[in-house]
């Protein structure tokens, strides 16, 4: 099963570019970070605002 991270609204289109995401976009205000995921565990990036996902993938450091 998959955790729901959200992106903060000035991530967005840096991510439908192509830019990896990285920490500053989870955790400033808008952002929500998963605590406790250890490297590897799949992920879903929900955007600010929005209900669906816009990304899916696997964590490359914990979240910790």
């Amino acid at each position: 099963m998959s955790e729901a991270m959200q992106c903060d609204k000035g991530a967005i289109k840096h991510i439908f570019s192509g830019s990896h995401i990285m920490a500053p976009g989870l955790t400033s205000p808008g952002g929500h970070l998963v605590p406790n995921l250890p490297v590897h565990a799949p992920v879903a990036i929900l955007a600010e605002g929005k209900q669906h996902a816009m990304a899916i993938g696997v964590l490359t450091m914990s979240s910790d």
